[in-house]
């Protein structure tokens, strides 16, 4: 099973945020592909996806604590 991110939002700002935010799994390794920009689903529902495009380091990996 794959996995992806998800994105429900009451505006179309909130719901770009949203997609913003996972730009700090690249501080972990991990690269996002959005695969569903920001889009209206009805009244003011807005949903937007993405999905990893590199694995996250197993534990351990390319982490360091400090």
């Amino acid at each position: 099973m794959g996995v992806s991110f998800g994105i429900a939002a009451d505006t179309a700002q909130e719901c770009a945020e949203g997609l913003a935010l996972l730009g700090l799994l690249q501080q972990h390794g991990v690269k996002v592909t959005v695969t569903l920009e920001p889009a209206q689903v009805g009244g003011s529902r807005w949903i937007a996806r993405a999905v990893p495009t590199t694995k996250a380091p197993a534990v351990g990996e390319g982490l360091v604590e400090q």
